[in-house]
């Protein structure tokens, strides 16, 4: 037992676990991460990303027992899927009408899949600030038979994301970058899938504890038991937190863990 009887702990995944000013896992998080799993609190993914890039972007060595993925639209453990969430056909068919009416490069994304329309160079220099890679690029003219969890849109401001929600009533958008957003369907989001695993582990949100950086992470933290907020993060982030840690270059993870006694000694030498 710890100060805090926390028993789960959700990791966002951009400026959280990875850092792109150094493209890497902070050490300290490693080791943190495989102590909490030894002491028996699971450790949970929190992303919009998927799959394909985790496996990219994660040290193999980093375990978790299960993944939030596309902002709750694709939420997994290693045994089983435990919820998806797709995007209406009918919200696709309206994407589709814009983008043959006025093409912008988009992302559509599978359970099993990540594929384009088509690429430009602000595509790159968006996944080069995320340390990704593009995805290839596909003939999208059959995407309705198949089950889109998520879209991102690139090189859109706020006016043209709204015009493109109204053509896609039953969605919504969140920012991760000032050139891309997620769009997923209205009832998803980082909180809901964080309840749908909760549920499948016979958890409560105040045994949870949930770290974050950016607006997408904002819901998330909203409902954990514990909210903490990288001294990388926005300030709106922060400004709901219950604790704000250091960056994470500086061992921030660590750090807000030793705070609320989840660690009783610091493993910062």
């Amino acid at each position: 037992m710890t100060q805090y009887d926390i028993k789960a702990i959700f990791f966002d995944v951009d400026g959280t676990l990875i850092s792109h000013r150094k493209h890497a896992v902070p050490v300290s998080t490693i080791h943190a991460i495989a102590r909490l799993r030894k002491q028996g609190i699971l450790t949970f993914v929190a992303t919009g990303r998927h799959l394909i890039e985790l496996k990219k972007l994660l040290p193999e060595s980093l375990k978790f027992d299960a993944y939030l993925c596309l902002n709750g639209m694709y939420c997994f453990n290693h045994r089983e899927v435990i919820s998806t969430k797709p995007i209406p056909q009918d919200d696709i068919k309206g994407l589709l009408k814009i983008l043959d009416e006025n093409p912008f490069p988009c992302t559509f994304i599978t359970q099993d899949e990540m594929y384009m329309n088509y690429a430009n160079d602000l595509v790159a220099e968006v996944q080069r600030d995320i340390s990704s890679d593009v995805s290839s690029t596909k003939d999208i003219s059959n995407v309705l038979q198949e089950e889109i969890l998520q879209v991102i849109p690139y090189g859109l401001d706020d006016v043209e994301i709204s015009t493109v929600l109204d053509y896609m009533p039953h969605c919504k958008a969140t920012s991760w970058h000032k050139r891309a957003r997620d769009i997923i369907v209205k009832e998803g989001g980082k909180d809901i899938g964080i309840q749908e695993i909760l549920q499948y582990y016979n958890l409560d949100l105040s045994q949870i504890m949930a770290f974050g950086d950016g607006d997408n992470d904002v819901k998330m933290l909203e409902i954990a038991g514990i909210a903490v907020a990288m001294g990388n993060g926005n300030d709106n982030v922060k400004a709901m937190a219950d604790y704000v840690t250091d960056d994470i270059d500086e061992d921030g993870i660590i750090k807000a863990l030793y705070h609320y006694g989840i660690f009783h000694e610091t493993l910062i030498k």
